[in-house]
């Protein structure tokens, strides 16, 4: 496998990203590699590979899942990787991957003064986050 480092570190981060430059990543963005194990073949996300081996685990507990500090799917570097909970993983990444998404509603509903509804049409959200959000800026302003 050959890697690339990606030019500089991004804030809060010591090392560059490392990507994998000799194999392709699947649909999802995401590098996996098959491992013989004995007689029997291992098919393993390259990340969640690299991070067991630099902790020294030989298998991967359940309820866990890696958390790419950088963002970066590709990123194998061992100091960009984080086990988190399911549950802590999903809060952690969705927030990140739809802070613009949030901030544009946001921004729509002051300009326009707009219902929960219209505003979960409008961003593609559920009733209830459109409603909910509007009840987190109107309860404090100051927070968005």
């Amino acid at each position: 496998m050959r890697f690339f480092a990606l030019e500089a570190p991004l804030p809060g981060l010591a090392k560059p990203c490392q990507v994998c430059v000799s194999h392709k990543p699947n649909a999802d963005g995401y590098l996996y590699k098959t491992w013989k194990v004995g007689d029997r073949k291992v098919k393993e996300a390259f990340h969640r590979f690299i991070f067991r081996a630099h902790n020294g685990w030989n298998e991967w507990p359940k309820g866990l899942e890696i958390d790419h500090k950088c963002g970066q799917r590709l990123c194998c570097e061992p100091t960009h990787l984080r086990a988190l909970q399911v549950s802590d993983h999903k809060r952690v990444t969705n927030t990140l991957r739809y802070a613009a998404r949030h901030e544009a509603a946001h921004c729509h509903w002051l300009a326009t003064g707009c219902t929960g509804t219209a505003l979960a049409e409008k961003f593609g959200v559920t009733v209830s986050s459109g409603c909910r959000w509007i009840r987190e800026w109107r309860d404090n302003p100051d927070a968005a």
